[in-house]
């Protein structure tokens, strides 16, 4: 019950924000208020449980990819993948609820948050560290995937140019990790069959 509970709540986030009941809950579960009740003893209470289960199942995640093993580059895009999917999942105006309604839950939220971009900067300096990549000022590299990562994962714009967030992510790892500049031909190509 406290599994279907807790994903029951997170689809009425995404859809409703905090504006959900603890009666919308029961209805969507087919259970009594009182069954919901055994389990969190508020809707305080659930969000709280809502956003440890989350972090408790990016924790288990991201533990291989932050410490494992090949390259740094495909562990980077499967934890931005896995950090998009867990932040960027339910809409704005859940944080804005939560800095409305709960601060102490919107705060540790906020903090997790900005503690796992930390993780994917360690990352990112690995792969500078082993070659991988170029040295770069990682602190404004961190802001461009932040901001970008917000704009790009917004429903309407992701709607209006009919995208997934795995789409954005792949177009974010092209344009982050290998920039903008056109690529040079070889002497002797063809450049596709296309007259020169």
């Amino acid at each position: 019950m406290k599994d279907r509970l807790v994903k029951a709540t997170l689809e009425e986030m995404k859809s409703r924000s905090l504006k959900f009941t603890m009666d919308d809950l029961a209805k969507k579960l087919h259970a009594s208020k009182s069954s919901i009740y055994k389990i969190v003893d508020s809707k305080k209470d659930l969000v709280h449980l809502v956003m440890h289960w989350a972090m408790e199942r990016f924790d288990s995640r991201a533990e291989s990819l932050v410490h494992g093993k090949g390259s740094v580059n495909s562990r980077l895009m499967a934890f931005c993948g896995l950090f998009f999917e867990t932040f960027w999942y339910l809409p704005d105006a859940v944080n804005e609820d939560l800095q409305n309604r709960y601060e102490d839950i919107w705060q540790e939220w906020n903090q997790y948050r900005e503690s796992k971009f930390d993780d994917m900067m360690a990352l990112l300096k690995e792969g500078v560290d082993r070659g991988e990549y170029r040295k770069v000022n990682l602190p404004v590299v961190r802001q461009c995937v932040f901001y970008a990562a917000q704009g790009l994962t917004d429903p309407e714009f992701l709607k209006e140019m009919n995208m997934t967030g795995k789409d954005v992510l792949e177009l974010l790892e092209d344009i982050m990790l290998k920039g903008l500049e056109a690529r040079k031909e070889p002497a002797g190509s063809t450049n596709g069959g296309e007259e020169k």
